[in-house]
């Protein structure tokens, strides 16, 4: 194997090395998975790799600064948590759409403040 690796390098030069760096790379990102869970008390919010859970956020709402929602594309909504202290969770494409209901819901019962863009109220209104 190390023989034909070797021939292989010498006749393609970089552009093998390249491509195959390409590759695994490409293939590792198709491999991130995202899961959120609205729970009565705290949001889940988890990231995947391959299968295997590598981050976990528990977000109780003491922590959440703003909920805004925004749309992205031509008709899909959006939302972005924004966390008082460490990194926003920006949620794009959740399923089922109603999820965006549940989250609002939530952010109403624990008083935390709601902003909706213009284009977002439009998408409102369409549905």
């Amino acid at each position: 194997m190390t023989i034909l690796w070797s021939v292989l390098a010498d006749y393609y030069g970089r552009t093998l090395s390249l491509f195959l760096s390409i590759l695994l790379l490409t293939i590792i990102l198709a491999s991130f998975r995202f899961k959120f869970t609205i729970h009565t008390d705290h949001l889940v919010y988890q990231i995947f790799l391959f299968n295997k859970s590598i981050i976990k956020k528990e977000i109780y709402p003491d922590q959440i600064n703003q909920v805004k929602f925004i749309r992205v594309g031509w008709a899909k909504k959006a939302a972005i948590i924004k966390i008082n202290k460490g990194i926003n969770i920006r949620l794009a494409v959740l399923e089922p759409q109603k999820a965006y209901e549940h989250l609002i819901e939530y952010a109403e019962i624990h008083d935390i403040t709601i902003f909706k863009s213009k284009d977002y109220l439009i998408l409102e209104r369409m549905k």
